[in-house]
């Protein structure tokens, strides 16, 4: 498949063009035109890198390099490609992906649950509403929209949403529990267009994963799911999280081993993060050697299983090494979060608001991110789990708070 890029919103590339190529699954890029040494060094690594790892299935003749990416070449990547040259190349960031909280009602009691603290009494957005925020955050850039909650699922308008986003212009993500995720409803979430969904997996003992979820029988549900998803053609991944004591202990291994079993396409390893349930469990967080001992085992899984499931760390990252020196810290960089009720935060681990979506459009609140100090440049590592960033914008929240509280009110504290 062959398709030509070229970039109607940067006026510096007005007059260029690349060529982009998937030749029997090889990419390849041909830039015409006018451009810097700067600019064909840049796009030319872009795709080595994405053309190295490989691919973890096809779509419409296209690379899926990650369950994070649109697949190459399309249209959607086009845009993506374009939203990280703007970053990248001229200094004015674009987002990428959009985290959407659809609802903060939840079948699961996670010992980790992220969004303890947050506001029972405030109607979710509508229906209407999430269309609207939706194109909103497509005209902004945004090529990945990724639903989460509470239980994503548990809207039963959620395929009218993904059905009003143009497949053209960006991927759609769920984030779910799995207890949803029947036969039915991967076909009819499929038929409305949904890429792909991410199923949390928190240990590969039943027993266990049950525990840690506060119900029985969601590690059964976890694989039905995965072959449900599977069974309908939907891009699978599995999302973990990993203590200093997992890390330690190898817990990754034994879920791949699963994973791969189950024929999952990619596992995403994020950090233990001190936030929700873990506000005050200073024991999780992964040290130097833990970091150490998470990126060896992923890259030996990697190279055990070539590519399929893939693991994607948190760790790598931020850790600086390669490409990932470009992404950092994903919050109000790469990427944004939007709870159920409409407020507008760095992520969905930060609980920091800087507005509501019912109150001012997602453009004015993204600018609203980049011009505030804590956010107005590259972070290479995680600032939720950066000491300084948390001694004065986490610990700062009084007790008794709904979350997420608003940054301009600890600002002028």
């Amino acid at each position: 498949m062959e398709l030509e890029y070229h970039f109607s919103h940067i006026l510096e590339l007005k007059n260029l063009s690349i060529m982009v190529d998937n030749n029997g699954g090889r990419l390849r890029a041909k830039l015409q035109g006018k451009y810097s040494l700067l600019t064909w060094f840049l796009i030319q690594f872009y795709f080595i890198f994405h053309d190295k790892i490989g691919s973890l299935a096809t779509y419409q003749g296209s690379n899926v390099p990650s369950m994070y990416l649109t697949p190459i070449p399309s249209q959607a990547h086009v845009r993506m490609l374009e939203s990280f040259l703007t970053s990248t190349l001229f200094k004015r960031p674009v987002p990428m992906a959009a985290t959407i909280a659809v609802t903060d009602k939840c079948q699961c009691r996670c010992i980790h649950c992220s969004a303890e603290g947050r506001p029972k009494n405030i109607p979710i957005l509508t229906t209407e509403e999430l269309k609207k925020v939706v194109q909103q955050c497509i005209d902004l850039g945004i090529t990945n929209l990724t639903f989460t909650g509470g239980e994503p699922l548990l809207r039963l308008d959620l395929e009218e949403v993904i059905t009003s986003i143009p497949p053209s212009q960006a991927i759609t993500l769920v984030f779910t529990n799995g207890l949803g995720l029947t036969a039915q409803r991967a076909k009819s979430l499929k038929e409305a267009g949904l890429f792909g969904v991410h199923i949390s997996l928190d240990s590969a003992d039943p027993s266990e994963h049950d525990y840690l979820r506060g119900v029985k029988g969601t590690f059964q549900a976890v694989e039905e799911g995965v072959k449900n998803a599977l069974d309908n053609h939907l891009i699978v991944g599995i999302s973990t999280y990993i203590t200093k004591d997992r890390a330690l202990n190898h817990t990754l291994s034994s879920i791949a081993n699963l994973c791969a079993q189950w024929g999952v396409h990619e596992i995403s390893v994020f950090d233990a993060i001190q936030t929700g349930n873990f506000l005050e469990e200073k024991t999780i967080a992964l040290d130097k050697k833990a970091r150490r001992v998470l990126l060896k085992e992923s890259k030996k899984i990697n190279k055990k299983f070539k590519g399929r499931p893939r693991i994607i760390t948190q760790t790598w990252t931020n850790s600086g090494k390669g490409f990932s020196r470009f992404i950092g810290c994903l919050a109000a960089n790469w990427q944004f979060h939007i709870t159920s009720q409409g407020e507008f935060t760095p992520c969905d681990f930060t609980p920091l608001s800087f507005g509501n979506v019912r109150e001012e459009p997602v453009a004015s609140l993204w600018q609203k991110i980049l011009q505030h100090p804590a956010y107005n440049h590259h972070y290479q590592s995680c600032r939720m789990q950066d000491a300084e960033f948390r001694s004065r914008y986490i610990e700062t929240i009084p007790q008794d708070a709904d979350l997420p509280y608003s940054i301009f009110k600890l600002d002028k504290s």
